[in-house]
């Protein structure tokens, strides 16, 4: 049974897809709405770099077959290093982590996807879809494209127009909740690390709490450093303003976030931040399904997952997505009547998928949102008494416990640990809570009794 189908998104996912499908013997047009990813600007927010960790890494050579030692203009890091302006201190992760902007693994996968006979067509935006027709309708430059498939894959990022269009006409799918991200975020790019004294792969962050900010550092495979700065909303403007008026307010304001860089990577920061423009960090997306059953339409990746970057998972969870969505696509047809008919199949694909993913995706934005990234919780000042708590007492317990009490669900997920996402939502918002609870009671209880019986 050859399927065709339409990939609408060109990231790593949509991507990945195209090409695992292409491999399996299918029919794969990918359209994506801008150019050649290698064609962006280094500065643009869509020049952001991911930092791929075990689930991602292993998502995207399940898909595709691609390792990640493979991966052109990759960084391979085990290193990190949290600097303070105390004492900046150097951790070797357990398991390396894949530096790589998204442009360049975007890029690195259309190419591969391309070899094994995907048709991808550039600056093609979806504009609309006629799903009683199985039509989709895009826009290449004011000239309208019409193409039909059997299997449609929304991949089209965290502001899926896919998304959209089936949020206002199908009754079997609803967005059910998005969430705007407060934070701001701009990228800067220097012409070599100013770190020399740390290993060459190593991946530096930095919070700082008089602004409420947080960035990261990350070495490139070009030997640039590209600098990812977070601030609350409004503070760039602010930021900029004040250099306007004073000429060194914005330069005051980096010295302090960057305490331990000398005075000429500071006037450049500055100098490019002051330039640019910041971009908002996104959305969180919660949907009823990853996709809809009876139209063969689904969403793989950011389109059917969107969370904000506060926890690093985004590009983790839409390769891992992929993956699975690649393997659900296998299983459907290989167990398939020959008798089948391409749109019972592809339906059928969709039903499976989302049996698999969804409740796994619903609980990564969960975590994002309500977890680490929450809106009451963002950066080091509004972190509440009781995500302390938990957080310190859970890594209490598991030291004096030598490990048999885990370490907290979100510090497990962004180290790279082996855990569904629907687990650490379950430690993370149920379990920790009364472990933490039970061991308060459990010190307790004695100077209670103790306290009645004097």
């Amino acid at each position: 049974m050859n399927l065709k189908v339409i990939v609408a998104g060109g990231g790593p996912a949509g991507a990945a897809v195209a090409m695992s499908l292409a491999q399996q013997g299918h029919t794969a047009t990918l359209y994506e709405a801008y150019p050649p990813p290698l064609q962006v600007e280094k500065n643009s927010p869509k020049a952001y770099v991911i930092s791929l960790g075990k689930r991602g890494q292993d998502g995207l050579e399940a898909a595709t077959g691609i390792t990640p030692e493979s991966v052109q203009n990759g960084i391979l890091s085990l290193d990190f290093v949290r600097q303070t302006v105390k004492k900046p201190a150097l951790q070797k992760r357990s398991f390396a982590s894949l530096v790589v902007p998204r442009k360049v693994l975007a890029a690195h996968v259309l190419e591969r996807a391309r070899e094994y006979g995907v048709k991808i067509h550039y600056e093609h935006r979806v504009v609309d879809i006629e799903f009683d027709k199985r039509q989709v309708i895009l826009d290449n430059k004011g000239k309208q494209v019409k193409d039909t498939y059997d299997l449609l894959i929304g991949a089209d990022g965290s502001n899926s127009k896919v998304r959209a269009i089936m949020n206002e006409r199908l009754d079997d799918f609803s967005v059910l909740r998005e969430e705007q991200d407060t934070m701001e975020y701009q990228v800067v790019t220097l012409p070599e690390t100013p770190f020399q004294q740390w290993p060459a792969d190593t991946v530096y962050s930095w919070n700082n709490k008089k602004y409420n900010a947080i960035s990261l550092g990350y070495p490139l495979a070009s030997g640039e450093f590209l600098f990812a700065i977070v601030f609350p909303r409004g503070k760039f403007k602010e930021f900029k303003v004040s250099q306007k008026e004073t000429g060194n307010g914005y330069d005051d304001a980096l010295a302090s976030l960057f305490a331990n860089l000398d005075v000429a990577t500071q006037k450049e920061l500055a100098a490019q931040l002051y330039k640019g423009e910041p971009a908002n960090g996104g959305l969180c997306v919660w949907v009823s399904a990853l996709g809809s059953i009876r139209q063969g339409v689904c969403l793989v990746g950011d389109s059917g997952s969107a969370m904000w970057p506060s926890l690093g998972q985004g590009a983790n969870c839409s390769l891992e997505s992929a993956a699975v969505f690649c393997q659900s696509f296998k299983d459907v047809v290989a167990a398939s009547s020959i008798t089948a008919s391409p749109t019972e199949i592809a339906n059928h694909i969709v039903q499976e998928f989302n049996d698999r993913r969804h409740q796994d995706v619903t609980a990564a934005v969960d975590l994002t949102f309500g977890g680490i990234g929450a809106k009451t919780s963002r950066g080091s000042q509004n972190a509440p008494l009781s995500y302390k708590m938990q957080i310190v007492g859970m890594m209490f317990l598991n030291r004096i416990t030598a490990g048999l009490i885990p370490k907290p669900a979100l510090f497990r997920l962004m180290l790279g640990e082996d855990i569904a996402y629907s687990t650490a939502h379950k430690f993370h918002f149920g379990y920790e809570k009364l472990i933490c609870l039970s061991a308060v009671a459990f010190v307790s209880v004695p100077f209670v009794t103790m306290w009645f019986l004097r």
